[in-house]
């Protein structure tokens, strides 16, 4: 999908580990140095717009896609003025809403079973805002085994040495209009609620990407007015229709 002109161009490039390695989880208004999940750092360049991957084997093209895009992305949108979240995207009535969740939530799964409901998908495990416009992410959605045989393998493709089944996406606009959040959580049943306005800057703080660096008050400030709904689902498979139903119903409306 191509990007909107005038977005900013970072490239992206492999290198052997380094013998004498930076101290990792540096953010400077320069540089950055990141630990990588698969192994190795990550060194990032904010003058000449390079992120270099440190790693003893190079990563192959779907790594690139995700995790390694997606990494070297929240740290370039926070020095071009952006605020990043891990969360993802999905584009109903012509908005994004942005779904908070923690590693156990179903963000993935949710999303794969919007997409599959004909919901675009703008992002997936980073969401990007410049003001409240949502940006378009690294558009990866990885399912592990379970998920992937309900949904059925033929828009899928097995990445990441067999452990996930990525999901192949049709394409949707660059930029979109924000609309607000869905917090996603396990419970007992299906239920939605709406955010009590009090706790919602610290839901926002909680799922930044950067949160050792912060973000501008007024800014999150902004944030915390747009709508915010807690959505709760159960573990039970047979609860998903009624959870996608209350999920439509609340964009929708």
């Amino acid at each position: 999908m191509p990007a909107e002109e005038g977005w900013p161009e970072v490239e992206l490039c492999w290198a052997p580990p380094l013998s004498d390695p930076p101290e990792v989880g540096f953010f400077g208004p320069h540089d950055a140095v990141l630990a990588l999940v698969s192994g190795g750092h990550a060194v990032l360049d904010r003058v000449k717009r390079v992120a270099r991957f440190c790693k003893v084997d190079p990563p192959d093209g779907h790594q690139i896609a995700h995790p390694c895009l997606s990494t070297a992305s929240s740290y370039f949108a926070r020095w071009d003025g952006r605020l990043s979240f891990h969360a993802s995207a999905v584009v109903a009535e012509g908005a994004a809403w942005g779904l908070l969740g923690s590693k156990e939530a179903g963000k993935s799964t949710t999303v794969a079973w919007l997409a599959e409901a004909g919901y675009g998908v703008l992002s997936d495990d980073l969401l990007v805002l410049d003001g409240q416009t949502a940006l378009a992410g690294p558009r990866i959605v990885d399912l592990r085994l379970p998920t992937a045989e309900r949904l059925g393998r033929e828009r899928l493709v097995v990445v990441r040495k067999g452990e996930r089944h990525r999901l192949l996406l049709p394409d949707v606009p660059a930029e979109v209009p924000f609309a607000g959040f869905l917090v996603l959580a396990v419970g007992a049943e299906v239920s939605v609620e709406r955010v009590p306005l009090a706790d919602r800057l610290e839901i926002l703080r909680h799922h930044l990407t950067l949160r050792q660096v912060g973000a501008p008050g007024s800014v999150l400030l902004e944030l915390v007015s747009l709508p915010m709904w807690r959505v709760q689902r159960s573990r039970d498979w047979s609860d998903l229709p009624l959870l996608l139903d209350r999920l439509v119903a609340t964009i929708a409306g």
